[in-house]
């Protein structure tokens, strides 16, 4: 069957033209092609079909082990490197961590940019889930970064010699609230579940316990002078300034995602 026939046949499945394509670039079975559009019409997510997805300037690796990597991510990345700049912490031995990886997309995005730069001594990439952290090792491994692996929760799998010692701390933890679980995308039923979403913190903001545990610990695990960059929900923003500002982070600002609506914050340490 001609190519433009099959795009055709498959692009009401998977409901454009796009994603029909992306899919007979991803393989030229037709048999295949059918398979996966048939998926990808009851709700898996096109990212895990195809098994890669770009990221910045990476291509990863990305399935059920992880969260995918969302385009708005990409900011954590670029406000990273940006107030990392301004500054300089660790200029010549830079530590950095990256808390709850997944795919490994933050830290080894920072880790291949600022190594132009900077001395990397050490990148720890840190998530409660064992195949995640074998998932971001994959990735590590395929794009040729040396990183260390640390199993835990936030802050507490950060290595004892380490805590006090990170230049540039990154996360992407989950944040949506429980309470929002039941209308969101049926798509978001494949990623894991413990990637996403959050219980509500002891304040009573929504999807925040995951946030605030993490501004929480951050002067514990920071170097001085050294950052602090987390994303979240942008309901959430303005009460992560506030309580930053309460654990001693200094330099606070809130950072955009794509679409212009409040994204994350940005601090440092001392």
């Amino acid at each position: 069957m001609p190519e433009d026939d099959l795009v055709d046949e498959l692009a009401p499945l998977v409901g454009s033209v796009r994603e029909a394509t992306w899919i007979l670039e991803h393989t030229r079975d037709p048999d295949v092609a059918r398979s996966l559009a048939r998926r990808r019409a009851a709700g898996e997510p096109l990212q895990y079909l195809l098994g890669t997805w770009p990221f910045r300037d990476l291509e990863l690796v990305v399935d059920r082990r992880a969260l995918i990597p969302r385009p708005e991510t990409e900011q954590v990345v670029e406000r990273a490197l940006a107030a990392w700049r301004r500054t300089r912490p660790g200029a010549d031995g830079l530590v950095v961590a990256d808390l709850g990886t997944g795919t490994g997309a933050i830290g080894l995005s920072l880790a291949i940019e600022l190594a132009q730069e900077a001395a990397i001594d050490q990148v720890l990439l840190v998530d409660l889930a064992p195949e995640a952290l074998d998932l971001a090792g994959e990735n590590a491994e395929r794009l040729g970064v040396l990183v260390d692996r640390c199993l835990g929760s936030w802050h507490e799998a950060i290595p004892e010699g380490r805590r006090g010692g990170v230049h540039l701390l990154v996360a992407n933890p989950p944040y949506v609230a429980e309470a929002e679980e039941a209308g969101l995308a049926i798509e978001l039923s494949h990623e894991p579940r413990g990637a996403l979403i959050a219980a509500d913190a002891a304040d009573g903001t929504p999807g925040f316990a995951d946030v605030a545990e993490i501004i929480d610990g951050a002067l514990g695990s920071l170097a001085p002078g050294g950052i602090l960059v987390i994303e979240m929900a942008e309901h959430q923003v303005e009460v992560a300034l506030a309580r930053a500002s309460t654990v001693g982070l200094v330099d606070l600002e809130a950072f955009a995602d794509l679409a212009g609506h409040p994204r994350g914050i940005v601090g440092r340490a001392p």
